[in-house]
């Protein structure tokens, strides 16, 4: 089976919910590709998906998945290709899934400095998309008390976040649109 049918089949279990025959072919593919980001990302992807449907936790009460291995293979990927937003943010996604908040926020940080350094790259969506979710990890880790100084510390960042997933090129503009009468 040539690399690319490797992957393709890989994404087909994806879409069937087949995650851990995913990974093994996500593997097979890191293995082979090890210069290759698509091959750890979806390996992370496929155990992440794996996580969220299935949970983590065995009959022993043990990690079925290491959640570390899944966040080093999507920062791996996301190094090896910087450029590309869906890696970054699915790396940053991740993190927050896993509770690593201000770890997520230094790599949503980059994915909005990559948007503002390359006019091609849009990471509009990805943005609106963490302040959602940063919002909720937030309130979740506080019990929605926003006067909270962890609250007080991300939430201005899930705002801004919020404001460019908006389309404005930064939150200062974003406010001078609030100051007109």
């Amino acid at each position: 089976m040539s690399d690319e049918d490797m992957v393709t089949k890989a994404a087909q279990h994806i879409m069937q919910g087949d995650f851990m025959e995913a990974m093994g072919l996500f593997e097979s593919h890191t293995e082979a590709n090890p210069d290759d980001p698509a091959g750890f990302h979806g390996w992370a992807e496929a155990a992440l998906f794996e996580i969220q449907q299935n949970g983590n936790l065995d009959d022993n009460g043990n990690d079925r998945i290491n959640e570390g291995q899944v966040a080093a293979y999507f920062r791996k990927a996301s190094s090896m290709a910087p450029d590309n937003a869906e890696y970054l943010a699915a790396h940053a996604n991740a993190l927050l899934e896993f509770d690593r908040i201000p770890m997520a926020i230094r790599e949503f940080q980059k994915l909005r400095d990559l948007g503002a350094s390359n006019d091609e790259v849009d990471v509009s969506f990805h943005l609106h998309e963490a302040a959602r979710v940063l919002i909720d990890s937030v309130d979740l880790k506080t019990g929605f008390d926003r006067s909270h100084p962890f609250a007080r510390q991300y939430i201005p960042v899930a705002i801004e976040f919020a404001l460019l997933g908006l389309g404005f090129p930064s939150a200062e503009e974003a406010t001078e649109y609030l100051a007109e009468d």
